[in-house]
């Protein structure tokens, strides 16, 4: 398990285990689906909604409770062709206890979410282009672009291996991992395919700057006492993304080392027979 310093630089609580295993088997029917972008205040509008009293379904959820490979299962399904597409059923099985979804690839399944969970409502959370580009470039597109990926990839299946890749086959999916303007365009495109599939009674476009009233409004919520959140900026977004590399290295020389010691069990041994 990475260590608390990334759930701090993250500006995230991750759940134990055993909170995921009691979180699971209750009935929470999805409610919300932020289907905007990473970098378009996803953090901080998370955070809002756990105040709110939302049980959102993110990206570290999903890796703790195995699902990663599942959606990279589904992202192959849509987008090439290879396997089933999802439909309620697989939808079901991954956000069992959850009742609000967000963060890249499940965007990509707006359409499926609003088939699925007919009473949801969609949170479209927006920046402009430009500054939203500029911050994937100097965070999420910048730490993957780490020369070490690939050999941890190998060497660290468990982690290393399924987080690199589903982000490979997600931003190929996306932008065909362009990081200029193709990738500009991309994002507008994306907000145009959720504005379409989605009914007006049922979309908020959203900017976090705007603060509790729109938001609260939409869901029908009072506003809480206090500021708006306002987390996970670039530098910490890095710092976190860095404990979380180092965690794949510690376990690609752990499992390095494990593999060295079998060899060298494996060698003894056949020395022991060669000689006895």
């Amino acid at each position: 398990m990475p260590s608390e310093t990334a759930q701090d630089s993250l500006c995230v609580q991750w759940r134990t285990q055993q909170e995921l295993k009691e979180l699971v088997k209750q009935d929470r029917p999805v409610k919300v689906l932020i289907m905007g972008m990473p970098r378009s205040g996803t953090m901080s509008l998370v955070t809002a909604l756990k105040q709110l009293g939302y049980t959102p379904y993110d990206f570290i959820d999903r890796f703790l409770l195995g699902h990663m490979p599942l959606w990279t299962q589904a992202l192959r399904a849509k987008f090439l062709g290879q396997g089933k597409p999802w439909g309620k059923a697989e939808l079901d099985r991954v956000v069992q206890g959850f009742d609000c979804v967000l963060d890249v690839p499940c965007p990509f399944f707006t359409e499926e979410f609003l088939a699925a969970y007919p009473d949801s409502v969609v949170i479209l959370n927006k920046r402009d282009p430009d500054p939203w580009l500029a911050s994937m470039n100097s965070t999420l597109f910048h730490v993957f672009s780490w020369p070490s990926w690939p050999l941890l990839a190998k060497l660290d299946p468990g982690f290393a291996g399924v987080w690199y890749t589903q982000y490979l086959l997600t931003w190929d999916i996306f932008c065909s991992t362009d990081h200029g303007e193709k990738c500009k365009q991309k994002y507008l495109e994306h907000y145009d395919y959720v504005r379409r599939v989605t009914p007006k009674e049922r979309l908020l476009e959203y900017e976090v700057k705007e603060g509790w009233e729109p938001l609260c409004r939409f869901l029908g919520k009072e506003v809480p006492a206090g500021d708006f959140p306002d987390v996970n900026d670039q530098g910490n977004f890095v710092k976190g993304h860095k404990t979380l590399w180092a965690y794949a290295v510690f376990n690609a020389v752990k499992n390095v080392g494990v593999g060295v010691a079998s060899v060298g069990v494996g060698v003894a041994a056949w020395w022991f027979y060669r000689t006895k």
